[in-house]
């Protein structure tokens, strides 16, 4: 299925961002757990922008690595020329990039929880169903954002080209949604971004529409994911 030898590089050359980012989003919700504010309300505040402008960062450096910058710098010819074919190449790359995600969610989970039930000597039930919605609409965010990036780095020979159409994508998602929070004549920008899907304002009021908006994104990150890796394996490539 995956190549173990691969996956040992990946992890090597891309664990120090992923550390860095990790550490950063944990630091800030231990730092929101402890201002004595309630989770929705400090929840509301920090989920709204501050993740998925640092989890960005991750998935454009990570995902032109993972096969466009090995694509450009030759390296990816070495790797072909062992006994992994490009299916296993993309599939390999594309379990790391989510499972990255996936465990960097599971710690902020935890940052978020854990320091909230310390804090208050104990944590609701409710609390922690808050808590766990906010980090999995952020999940299903950030595999879109990485499956957008994944394609065009499955696409693309030249890093400079992967990383200004998935990379530029991202950034523009995430720009307009900052912008049309200036004032009603901007509002209308958010029908632009898919940011507008990770509905936190949905998951506070207890309205059901944070459901489908997750599914949508989910959706969006497992076509990427896909496309990219027959993509991939069937191009033609300078090696």
């Amino acid at each position: 299925m995956i190549s173990k030898t691969l996956m040992k590089q990946t992890i090597k050359a891309n664990i120090s961002l992923w550390l860095i980012i990790t550490a950063i989003l944990a630091l800030c919700l231990v730092v929101v757990s402890t201002t004595g504010q309630t989770v929705v309300v400090g929840g509301q505040i920090f989920y709204s922008l501050m993740p998925g402008m640092l989890i960005s960062i991750y998935v454009i450096i990570t995902g032109n690595k993972l096969l466009a910058a090995q694509v450009d710098k030759g390296s990816m010819a070495y790797i072909l020329s062992t006994p992994v074919n490009r299916s296993k190449v993309a599939l390999t790359q594309a379990v790391y990039f989510i499972g990255s995600l996936l465990i960097m969610f599971l710690i902020t989970t935890a940052a978020h929880i854990i320091p909230t039930s310390v804090k208050n000597s104990g944590i609701s039930s409710s609390d922690v169903e808050y808590i766990i919605k906010f980090n999995l609409g952020l999940f299903v965010l950030s595999l879109a954002f990485s499956g957008i990036c994944f394609l065009a780095s499955s696409i693309f020979n030249l890093s400079k080209n992967a990383i200004a159409i998935g990379g530029g994508l991202v950034g523009a998602f995430l720009l307009l949604s900052i912008v049309s929070m200036f004032g009603e004549n901007f509002h209308f920008l958010k029908n632009l971004t898919i940011v507008t899907l990770y509905n936190v304002n949905s998951i506070v009021t207890g309205s059901s529409d944070y459901i489908w908006q997750f599914a949508l994104l989910g959706g969006i990150g497992l076509v990427t994911y896909f496309s990219g890796i027959r993509i991939f394996s069937k191009r033609d490539l300078p090696l």
